[in-house]
């Protein structure tokens, strides 16, 4: 159908007045028409030219096409917010000539005006007029004929938003609230396994669901604290509004053991996720990364498969998206960057429950120390209880007692922000001052016991609200989370151990002098020590031949005062050496290793400056000069762990 404009303007170039579009009268959006000097005519998008004769003086108006054989309208301007920007994108429609539409685009409004979306999206279907100015006039063109573009906000992340002055928690089907599912509310998380995130709408009786998610607490009878785990991972995700999750939860153990299948129980409160398509795994760059973590608010995100390295390279990967993930949700902080302009980027940071699997725990006491790290083994999950719990989330029961817990939540929010972080501060102090100190292997070990704990009672309040279960039927659960809990925490101490890099030196230069990396002489004559010069790192070539020292000297022993005085940097070089060969580099740089092996009283003596500072290293006199060394015992390396474990009180000299 062709306007009267157009019309006009085909039949006399100088038309006298041209049809203004009455916006009352709907018409097809496809349909010939005129806006000032831009048109659609048969298919096409154009530029009214006007042209004035020079010997005459009368005006011409020329069409000019801008396209060759499509047209394109923005049916939506989009508001794209992920919580921390907002960015303009605009929804596109297009039609191709003598054929039908083709698919509608989203283009970023920063890269609208370059017109290098049609080519892009539409190849050879949307070609633009070779002349240089019709791709900015065409640009133009497209808004101007787009008419009143209607603005639609589309979130980015799930969980809580305030909307209209209320709580709402975003899923990819909508937003909950305590009026129901509002499906209107648009949400997009991305693409892939990210658009599963999406939750059912409420029951009427949320009571016959409310005992779903108490079956993630039989998943593993052998292992109870794996359960626990779950649940209390579950339920905390969508607590995050009231008070930041700074703690992950870490599944460690060996192929076949079904961690990924327990993980997958929890991912299933959330949405249509398995054990196959899960959000995230360490195959995701370290960016990626971050950004799904932040779009994932107050849910849980599943980080999969985190298994042993083939080599050093990807060991150091591995260990680099490890850290900044696991680091930035216990920090609550992102990675700043800068725009090419030098002003800085908004910095994502995980706003989520991670649950991570792995065949490997990542490296560092202080990165273990902001996990809960559950090992699972082999028999430990009861395959029938993990049957029956899989086909309820296939069915979407779980995500269903999820919605249903969301919208109980709702109305309640704003009191739990206030009351929910009181509740874990006082779980925390009695944690704390437990006789039994079952929170002692990290100072955040009794914060992660409290959160946990306390998102589980908030649960235990919502089921009896429901009538889902009775108080007594609460109060049993609650004694055995509270048993899982603490037995998963006393667990940690294991892995801060294994991981400190403290304990991991002593191990190391034990290991060195035992295997001929290193060796230390007699500060009186520098050759072998007179007593056990083997476990020093003294070798013969043959049964009574003469002793030779192996590997690098990195010191001298004093068999008198029971003291070996080691070069800094030699013993550095040398356990580090050792530590590479095993593949597990020392993560901490050496001067702050000194002052662990200070604070931990490890040092034999140490020396306090003038300015009252106290430094590890202090002189002596050997091998003809005065050297500075690091002074410890002899039973650093001689007796067991527990026999050094409370070592003898250090000499402290001042240096005036």
């Amino acid at each position: 159908m062709k306007s009267k404009a157009i019309e006009e303007l085909l039949s006399d170039p100088t038309p006298a007045t041209i049809d203004a579009v009455d916006p009352a009268i709907p018409i097809d959006k496809w349909s010939d028409r005129r806006e000032g000097d831009f048109y659609i005519h048969d298919g096409r998008v154009g530029f009214i030219r006007k042209n004035t004769d020079r010997k005459t003086g009368k005006s011409n108006e020329i069409m000019t096409p801008l396209t060759h054989n499509f047209v394109s309208l923005i049916d939506q301007q989009l508001i794209l917010d992920d919580g921390l920007r907002q960015e303009v994108a605009f929804e596109i429609a297009t039609k191709q000539r003598w054929r039908g539409e083709l698919p509608t685009v989203n283009i970023p409004a920063t890269q609208y005006q370059a017109m290098a979306w049609p080519l892009r999206h539409y190849g050879g279907r949307a070609i633009i007029e070779s002349d240089q100015a019709s791709a900015r006039k065409l640009a133009t063109a497209i808004l101007i004929l787009s008419g009143d573009i209607p603005i639609t906000v589309i979130y980015q992340h799930s969980g809580w938003r305030i909307i209209d002055g209320h709580y709402r928690y975003l899923s990819g089907s909508g937003a909950l609230s305590a009026a129901g599912l509002d499906d209107k509310i648009r949400v997009e998380l991305g693409d892939g396994h990210m658009q599963k995130f999406s939750l059912p709408p409420p029951d009427q009786n949320p009571g016959d669901k409310a005992q779903l998610l108490f079956g993630l607490l039989h998943l593993a009878p052998k292992n109870p604290a794996l359960g626990v785990a779950l649940f209390c991972g579950v339920t905390r995700a969508v607590l995050g509004e009231c008070l930041p999750i700074d703690f992950s939860i870490y599944l460690a153990g060996q192929s076949g053991s079904q961690k990924s299948e327990a993980a997958a129980l929890a991912q299933a409160c959330f949405g249509e996720f398995d054990a196959r398509s899960l959000p995230g795994n360490f195959n995701d760059t370290e960016t990626v990364g971050e950004i799904k973590l932040h779009r994932a608010k107050d849910g849980v995100f599943v980080i999969d498969d985190r298994a042993p390295a083939a080599n050093q390279a990807e060991e150091s990967r591995q260990q680099a998206k490890s850290d900044r993930w696991f680091r930035g949700v216990g920090n609550q902080a992102g990675r700043g960057r800068c725009n090419a302009d030098m002003t800085v980027k908004a910095a994502y940071f995980p706003r989520c429950m991670i649950v991570s699997t792995g065949e490997d725990l990542p490296k560092g006491a202080s990165l273990l120390g902001r996990m809960l790290v559950i090992e699972t083994k082999r028999g430990d999950v009861n395959l029938s209880s993990l049957t029956a719990l899989q086909l309820l989330s296939r069915r979407g029961e779980h995500a269903a007692a999820m919605s249903n817990f969301i919208t109980w939540l709702a109305p309640r929010l704003v009191d739990l922000k206030k009351r929910f972080p009181d509740l874990v501060r006082d779980l925390r102090d009695q944690a704390l001052n437990d006789p039994d100190k079952f929170a002692s292997s990290h100072p955040r070990a009794a914060d992660i016991y409290a959160s946990c704990y306390a998102a589980a009672d908030i649960y235990m309040e919502y089921c009896c609200d429901v009538n889902g279960i009775s108080v007594i039927h609460a109060t049993e659960l609650m004694e055995t989370i509270d048993a899982g809990l603490k037995s998963a925490i006393r667990a940690q101490h294991q892995y801060q151990k294994a991981n400190d890099e403290v304990e991991r030196f002593v191990a190391l230069l034990r290991g060195s002098f035992a295997s001929g990396e290193c060796h230390i002489c007699s500060h009186l004559n520098q050759g072998p020590p007179v007593s056990n010069p083997h476990l020093w790192g003294w070798r013969a070539a043959e049964v009574g031949g003469e002793k030779i020292g192996r590997g690098q000297m990195i010191g001298w022993i004093n068999e008198v005062k029971g003291e070996i005085w080691l070069e800094p940097e030699a013993l550095f070089k040398t356990v580090q050496k050792f530590a590479s060969s095993q593949n597990d580099p020392i993560l901490m740089n050496k001067s702050t290793l000194w002052k662990r092996l200070l604070e931990r009283g490890l040092l034999a003596e140490l020396e306090i400056d003038k300015n009252g500072v106290k430094r590890p290293d202090i002189k002596r006199s050997v091998d003809g000069g005065r050297k500075r060394v690091l002074s410890f015992h002899t039973e650093l390396i001689t007796q067991t762990d527990k026999e050094a474990a409370k070592p003898e009180p250090r000499r402290e000299y001042v240096n005036d």
